[in-house]
């Protein structure tokens, strides 16, 4: 089995616990880490991919993960970024994300897992592994391993298309968090009853907020369905 690594968050994780380091320490804990991954995965084989420069999201909404932008840069991001195409041979994506990547070739070449701790992912069909998570040396989320089918893929799209994701600066529809998504979803299982329930919920719903733009109702579910759709 071949598994498919979105590396940008180990590098941002990396880098971030690294500041006080020099260089070849932080490669080297990289690496560790990196290596633990694909293990932990049950895999002996890897493709690594890393964003590169550009990204179409943004072109679609300039205020696509913006709130991201006034954080300070880890120190040695780049430096381990280029590492991991240097010395890992890494693939790197240009114009779109790393999490495009895994979805295609998870889609396309069969025999993977995909590696990722984004929840996005988690829309594409096939095997996942979810590296632990941990802080200040404490396990606060173990390692999780799903196996994702056709209607669960979609119907994680369409719950964040209805709720949103604050990590990515996307906002959904007003009053709708997981619970009332789930409700709304419950009765929808191919991907046209998914699309069309939540293009409902958007034109009846969507400016019962304070966030009024020139947008149409329309305009603003097509706008996230692209924001949010991981690359197949």
């Amino acid at each position: 089995m071949l598994a498919l690594v979105d590396s940008d968050t180990p590098i941002f994780a990396t880098a971030l616990v690294s500041e006080d380091v020099d260089l070849p320490i932080a490669k080297s804990r990289l690496d560790y880490n990196i290596n633990h991954i694909i293990e932990d995965s049950g895999c002996s084989e890897y493709k690594l991919f890393v964003s590169g420069e550009g990204n179409f999201r943004k072109e679609i909404d300039p205020s696509y993960k913006l709130h991201r932008a006034d954080k300070p840069t880890p120190r040695w991001r780049e430096d381990l970024r280029l590492h991991l195409i240097n010395a890992w041979g890494a693939i790197e994506c240009n114009g779109y994300e790393a999490d495009d990547a895994c979805g295609i070739h998870q889609c396309s070449d069969g025999g993977t897992i995909i590696c990722g701790i984004d929840k996005d992912l988690l829309q594409i069909p096939g095997k996942h592994y979810q590296w632990p998570i941990i802080r200040k040396g404490e396990i606060v989320r173990p390692g999780l391993y799903h196996d994702i089918d056709e209607e669960t893929g979609w119907r994680n799209l369409f719950t964040q298309a209805l709720t949103g994701d604050v990590a990515d600066n996307i906002k959904g529809v007003h009053g709708i968090g997981p619970k009332k998504a789930e409700k709304i979803l419950e009765g929808c299982h191919t991907e046209e009853e998914f699309y069309t329930t939540v293009q409902t919920v958007y034109t009846t719903r969507a400016w019962m907020d304070d966030d009024a733009t020139e947008e149409t109702e329309t305009q603003r579910f097509l706008k996230n369905c692209d924001l949010l759709y991981i690359w197949r």
